[in-house]
């Protein structure tokens, strides 16, 4: 046997033992691999594309552009697809489906009595808030179908701002109207000072993503609900007042001054739709009773100084042909309230806060209902 070189050693050569070691060394670059290979499909297996926001409904020409914003970690994207005006298909709107509508009609400004209501408002973007009412009151289910049969859901303004899901929560209510209307029921959407204020560019409230969400897809924010957008197109058909039965419905309240012009709802609602999308600096006088602080989806005089009188509420009531005057924007309480002897009900409860409630109405009784079902009398 050869000795070990001086300073050094030696392995004597084991034919065994390098079968042995080339299987050991075989095996470990084996399982190196299926690790690299695991680790490199994480971003596809555990960091999916979430969806963000949209569907953003586009028309240019005979073309109808559908962005829609994901997520994948940190990164958003812009998915676009190009379908014919006239052919695009059932859209996804995050946990739901859209189909659009074959046409946008003027809803009428005075209805028929329905058996059942729910009314609610100043959602401002909460989808998740508005859903659950909506779950909780019976007007849908859990695949968003209608359940309210032959009743009305009432949205007594401000859809936007604030909140981070505004895109989904407008696209129920749009759907929800071709459902409701095929049970033989309604679904009443009328705008509120924020709806107006992003029509007309003005985006004091609006949540930062939004801007961002808007440059992602290569648009202005005063363009994303122009006149060449689906949702632009729905917003503008709606009115800001309306007569239910014999409940009044609107924003805000009417102000002395409205009241004095002793205008009829459909001269409100045809005075203000062709404005929307106007800075209210550049609008004519004849117009701006409408939307300065005297306006429906402005005034605050039901439960704030300068208050309107009890012969205000009265005579609104009178010229009208109601009993009640529903209405929202003012945040009084966390729950649902009731003024002048009950002639007028405020539904702003600050959904945006926590505080979520509605206002059921069956037959004459009038209840409040919260997110979780529990009811009690309205007081």
């Amino acid at each position: 046997m050869k000795k070990p070189p001086r300073g050094g050693f030696f392995i004597a050569f084991d034919p065994y033992l390098h079968v042995s070691l080339s299987h050991f060394f075989l095996t470990y670059i084996m399982f190196k691999l299926k690790t690299i290979l695991v680790v490199s499909l994480l971003p596809l297996t555990g960091y999916a594309q979430q969806y963000v926001d949209g569907p953003y409904v586009y028309y240019k020409g005979d073309s109808a552009i559908v962005k829609t914003i994901f997520q994948q970690e940190d990164l958003k994207t812009v998915e676009t697809k190009i379908y014919p005006k006239d052919s695009t298909p059932t859209l996804h709107a995050g946990s739901f489906k859209v189909q659009l509508k074959r046409e946008i009609s003027i809803p009428a400004a005075v209805s028929a009595q329905p058996d059942k209501v729910f009314v609610l408002s100043d959602i401002e973007g909460e989808f998740d808030a508005g859903k659950q009412l909506l779950l909780a009151a019976g007007v849908i289910d859990r695949q968003y179908n209608w359940t309210f049969g032959k009743g009305s859901l009432v949205i007594a303004g401000d859809l936007f701002d604030r909140g981070l899901a505004v895109m989904p929560w407008l696209w129920l209510l749009y759907s929800l109207e071709d459902k409701a209307a095929a049970a033989g029921g309604a679904v009443h959407v009328i705008l509120g000072n924020h709806d107006v204020m992003q029509l007309s560019g003005d985006f004091r409230y609006t949540d930062a993503s939004y801007f961002k969400n808007a440059w992602l897809m290569g648009r202005d924010l005063h363009t994303v609900f122009a006149t060449d957008t689906e949702l632009g197109r729905w917003l503008r058909s709606k009115n800001v007042i309306e007569q239910i039965g014999d409940l009044l419905v609107m924003h805000a309240g009417l102000s002395p001054d409205l009241l004095h012009k002793q205008w009829s709802l459909e001269r409100i609602n045809e005075m203000v739709r062709p404005a929307l999308g106007t800075p209210r600096k550049q609008l004519p006088e004849s117009v701006q009773i409408l939307f300065d602080s005297r306006s429906p989806f402005w005034y605050r005089g039901y439960f704030m100084d300068p208050a309107a009188s009890i012969v205000v509420v009265d005579s609104t009531l009178q010229l009208y042909h109601c009993k009640k005057i529903i209405v929202g924007h003012t945040i009084t309480d966390t729950t649902i309230v009731t003024k002048y002897n009950g002639k007028v009900i405020g539904v702003d409860v600050d959904q945006h806060e926590g505080h979520h409630k509605g206002l059921l109405i069956e037959g004459k009784k009038y209840y409040v209902i919260d997110n979780t079902g529990r009811r009690k009398p309205l007081e």
